[in-house]
């Protein structure tokens, strides 16, 4: 079967990493900006692989770049494919299916490359937003209306007013979708500024409202708040200076507990000098002329600071208040008495002792009082955020403001009370807290979904979604007034409404009292959102932002994110056609379906899709955050309950001819989920096992389906971000054993940011591993045993001869290695594409056994396709020396140096490496060859290696290492090469000679393959370029030698030839 380039060595794939990390940084495409969604992978990566494995395997990498356009000096994203007419033939009538299509990166780039796509998508939610990414600008995006300047200068539609100046015209044409949701997010604004229940709701000049939740203390029955952190700005410039510092402050007062907001820059001026620590909650400024002015106010009481003294020398010590609320440890403190507030039982009888049978006080106050009972819990403004010639300008909140919250919770009392069915009232899954803490809210009484939000953002919510049913209206009647067809006029009403239920969806996660204020982000709106946290958290800072402020984060602010994103699609995916007939030739079709039992009418030529991970995010539940807007924004309202309207398929299920409201997605989605989630199993009591077997039976079903759906000649390529072993064995088992597939290739796509990129090798959930599996004619033996002779082609003489299965894994590792390495595959790229090919002589067959016995993935990869995969590439680069490395901990010191370097390791990584190498991560600590570090609560590891090439340091590094420069015994090829490295800095070449002969006599195998191991970093540090001090030092034992003589060919050049 003819291989594609995409399985080519000549794959671009270190050019495509580094843009695709640019991309996920701050060349991020517009469109992502429209709403927040877990995944989504860079465009060029998707492109690129979509390309690659259309065109043929010897395509010319040079003209390769060109189509997808590789070679733009800014992100390639931003330029459509550039296909000549004589490679036409790859594209042309070529079909792309994704069947976990998400937010649409790979079907967008389908659409990009002229190939007919197929988006699928399980939940309503994510049907929904790919209907908006994908289907709307594709069929809508040619339209343009013709629009005076003015008019774009007054919607805010700024670059196309410029673009009419610059070509001295007074109407400029502009795609008739962003100016429809321009106009009506416009009118939107203008009705929400004028509605009188929000005028006297908010404060004009207010940008954020921080608040938090009192509770009623048991010991002195005065109300607290509840605050997680009193700071409001603690902000540094690039250098690490502080540029901003604010915090609050709780004042005991005759009615409870007053806020005081303490300004440094308003007392002090310039902060830049002042000294933090935060684990203390202690500001610090030692400048004489700062505490100079300062001491007479503080000495007043003018200022609320202290004056210590060290060393002789005067500071200014201000005292940022800490946390009174320890969720964890299941304790909260009263501001008003100090006392500590812990347990209570069913009657609500407090006690500070061992928990018992009793609950948290906290958690049980605000149960009550979402169950109505407020005699325990309210929620509460502390501080007012306003903005003033670009600076933050904090103020406490007043009674005032907080009576207006009020005001708003009588109003929706009486919604909820009335039946109203715009409020949301579905429910929260009961098993929430359970998924890994994802929906957590659900342990404090958030049990309905309206009540992650506070009176007055309900309110507003409730408003904006009532304003965008509007919309619909009349843009549909606008197109019917303009002689549209009543289909087509529905069709664009829906696409106009869906653009800005999407806004509202965006809005709603910025403005729930799961929110949290970021002290230390350096913006205007310092609100970190909803899902920020891969799952909805409980929040004691949570923000309030009104719908209508010229701020990216409001519902009007949101409106330029989402015209850019329309137009950046509708350029993207658009003819330059103007008329409702005459589609370009290409097709999308957006489904809203299950991946696992999938059977279209059609084969494809390339599948290409990013399948859930055994413990992803919880979609089904989490996106029901915004699937319960979504559904009342777009649907209609008929006694007092909701109707079908827009994407009724996707919000209600016919039932014969009736329709009935789909509630929520997780009651009939989430067990149909490809995911490991244990809690959905909460009612189970081996649920973790249940958990396990359901994940990789829906996984397996998954890879069938594809494989179905896939032409006998097509491609399948798999984005998978687990590294571990058990997760790579569950992708194996699924491809392989499920759906009887081969894998070919597999390719390492970075989606981390270009400062993650630089420190190379980590292997992370930011980092998937492309594999490419094709459809295998088995027509011969199905089954091999790993003992059989099997037949090999020598790839240099053609000759065919008979080795052990074993053997042919080795050889075909060994060959994939020299082949990477002579194009200048490194690190990752090279370990995968070397794993990669040993997994194809697995995969030729059905099953593998060892003495009759089928062996297990799991088996497979630990005995066989990882170590032949790490001798194989050891082996490729000690071909230069004509010498071997063989040990275990020599070859664990060679892959984790080509590998990662520097970097940190994580654990999965060191398994990995372990398992390759067969050695044992504790011994490697224990002999120092690796480190065990930790960084707050997590671990992670670092190859013991040196740091500097200076004397002293080194003695230290030896040292360190329990090596005994004086007498060294060196316990391994390590220990030597780190002697020799030592030796050659230290001592002129005649007595390094003569030290290394004396400790080649009693340790000649440890020595030899030092000097092998010193003679492959000399030569990668040749190659690679990296700023490695061991490669100087390794060169000075190669130089001393004289094993290397300058100029040489490097390795590449000697593989090459």
């Amino acid at each position: 079967m003819e291989r594609t380039f995409l399985e080519s060595p000549n794959f671009p794939i270190r050019e495509i990493n580094e843009k695709s990390a640019k991309e996920k940084g701050p060349a991020r495409p517009p469109y992502w900006e429209m709403v927040f969604w877990w995944t989504r992978k860079p465009l060029i990566g998707a492109r690129a692989v979509i390309a690659g494995a259309l065109l043929p395997k010897d395509f010319d990498t040079n003209e390769f770049k060109k189509i997808i356009r590789l070679n733009e000096k800014t992100s390639p994203h931003r330029f459509n494919p550039q296909i000549p007419d004589k490679y036409k033939q790859y594209f042309e009538g070529k079909k792309l299916l994704d069947p976990f299509a998400g937010f649409g990166s790979i079907p967008l780039e389908g659409l990009r490359l002229g190939l007919d796509v197929t988006a699928v998508e399980l939940l309503p939610t994510a049907y929904v937003f790919l209907k908006a990414v994908l289907e709307y600008p594709k069929k809508f995006g040619r339209l343009k209306v013709k629009v005076p300047v003015k008019e774009l200068e007054a919607l805010g539609l700024n670059s196309y007013a410029r673009e009419a100046k610059k070509k001295i015209v007074a109407n400029v044409e502009v795609p008739a979708l962003v100016y429809d949701v321009a106009k009506w997010g416009n009118w939107i604004t203008g009705q929400l500024k004028n509605d009188p229940e929000l005028r006297e709701l908010y404060d004009d000049d207010v940008a954020v409202y921080i608040g938090t939740w009192e509770v009623k203390c048991p010991h002195c029955g005065k109300w607290t708040p509840i605050v997680g952190n009193w700071w409001l700005a603690r902000v540094k410039d690039s250098k690490g200076k502080y540029q901003r510092l604010a915090y609050m402050k709780p004042k005991r007062a005759k009615n409870g507990i007053e806020i005081e907001v303490v300004d440094l820059n308003r007392i002090v001026g310039d902060v830049s000098n002042a000294r933090v620590d935060t684990r203390k909650g202690e500001i610090v400024f030692e400048d004489e002329e700062i505490v100079k002015e300062l001491k007479p106010k503080i000495e007043k009481g003018e200022v609320d600071a202290k004056i210590r003294k060290i060393d002789g020398k005067e500071i200014v010590v201000f005292d940022v208040p800490k946390s009174n609320i320890e969720s964890r440890r299941q304790q909260a403190f009263c501001l008003n008495c100090g006392n500590v507030m812990r347990f209570v039982d069913e009657s609500g009888n407090h006690y500070t002792g061992k928990k018992g049978e009793g609950e948290f006080y906290i958690k049980f106050a605000l149960k009550k009082y979402h169950q109505g009972d407020e005699s325990y819990a309210r929620q509460r403004l502390l501080v007012k955020v306003k903005i003033e010639d670009k600076d933050l300008v904090f103020e406490p909140a007043t009674k005032e403001d907080n009576a207006k919250l009020e005001k708003a919770k009588e109003k929706v009392k009486e919604l909820l009370e009335k039946g109203n069915p715009d409020i949301p009232r579905e429910p929260v899954p009961p098993y929430g807290s359970l998924l890994f803490g994802a929906l957590q809210i659900i342990g404090w009484g958030f049990d309905q979904w309206y009540k992650l939000f506070n009176p007055r953002q309900l309110l507003t919510l409730i408003k904006i979604l009532r304003l965008i049913r509007e919309v619909g209206r009349k843009v549909e009647e606008e197109k019917l007034k303009e002689g549209w067809g009543e289909e087509k006029a529905f069709e664009y009403a829906e696409a106009v409404a869906t653009y800005l239920a999407i806004a509202l969806g965006r809005y709603a996660d910025y403005n729930s009292i799961n929110t949290l204020w970021n002290a230390g982000s350096w913006s205007d709106n310092k609100v970190a959102h909803t899902l920020s946290s891969r799952g909805i958290a409980m929040q004691w800072n949570w923000c309030e932002i009104p719908a209508v402020k010229d701020l990216p984060l409001t519902y009007s602010g949101n409106l330029p994110n989402l015209k850019n994103a329309i137009g950046y699609l509708t350029s993207a995916l658009s003819s330059g056609q103007r008329t409702l007939t005459g589609l370009s030739s290409n097709t999308v079709k957006v489904i809203q379906g299950d991946a696992t039992s999938l059977n279209l009418p059609e084969k494809f030529d390339v599948i290409v899709t990013d399948p859930p991970y055994s413990i992803d995010v919880p979609y089904a539940e989490l996106s029901d955050f915004y699937y319960v807007w979504l559904k009342r924004a777009l649907s209609d309202v008929e006694g007092n309950k909701l109707v079908p309207r827009f994407h009724s398929e996707a919000f209600f299920k016919k039932i014969g001819k009736k329709y009935r409201e789909r509630e929520v997605q997780w009651k009939e989605f989430a067990s149909k989920e490809v995911s490991e989630f244990s809690a959905r199993f909460f009612t189970e009591r081996e649920k973790e096992k249940l958990a396990k077997e359901h994940f990789k039976n829906l996984f397996t079903q998954a890879f069938i389906a594809m494989k179905t759906n896939l032409k006998d000649d097509g491609i399948l390529a798999t984005y998978y971000a687990h590294t571990s072993l058990d997760a790579w064995a569950t992708l194996i088992e699924a491809g392989w054993q499920g759906a009887k597939l081969q894998i070919t290739t597999a390719i390492p796509l970075s989606t981390e940011s270009a400062t993650s990129i630089m420190s190379r090798g980590k292997l992370s959930l930011d980092t998937s591993i492309i594999a490419v599996w094709r459809k295998v004619k088995r027509d011969g033996k199905k089954v091999v045993d790993v003992r059989d002779f099997v037949e090999y082609k020598d790839p240099y003489t053609g000759e065919v001869k008979k080795v052990r299965f074993t053997e042919k894994i080795q050889l075909v590792a060994e060959e994939k290695a020299r082949q990477l390495l002579a194009h200048g595959y490194t690190g990752l790229d090279l370990l995968y594409g070397v794993i990669a090919s040993a997994l194809s002589v697995i995969t030729e067959y059905e099953e593998v056994q060892r003495y009759g016995t089928k062996l297990p993935v799991l088996e497979i990869l630990e005995k066989y396709v990882y170590p032949a995969s790490a001798q194989a590439i050891a082996k490729a680069l000690a071909q230069e020396v004509h010498g071997r490395v063989s040990s275990k901990e020599a070859l664990f010191y060679l892959l984790a140096k080509l590998l990662f370097g520097k970097a940190k390791v994580s654990s999965n990584d060191v398994v990995l490496l372990s398992i390759a190498t067969e050695t044992n991560s504790r011994e490697l600590i224990s002999s120092k060859i690796l480190l065990e570090k930790k960084e707050g609560s997590s671990k992670y590891y670092q190859l013991n290696s040196p740091q500097s090439d200076n004397l002293t340091k080194l003695e230290a590094f030896l040292k360190s290492r329990g090596i005994d420069i004086a007498n060294p015994k060196p316990k391994n090829a390590i220990d030597a090469l780190h002697l020799l490295e030592y030796y050659a800095k230290r001592h002129p070449k005649s007595e390094f000679r003569r030290r290394y002969d004396e400790l080649k006599q009693k340790y000649q195998s440890l020595v030899e393959e030092a000097t092998n191991l010193a003679l492959i970093f000399t030569s990668m540090a040749k190659n690679l370029r990296w700023d490695d001090v061991e490669f100087k030092l390794a060169e000075n034992i190669a130089e001393k030698l004289e094993l290397i003589k300058k100029p040489q060919k490097t390795l590449m050049e000697i593989i090459g030839s």
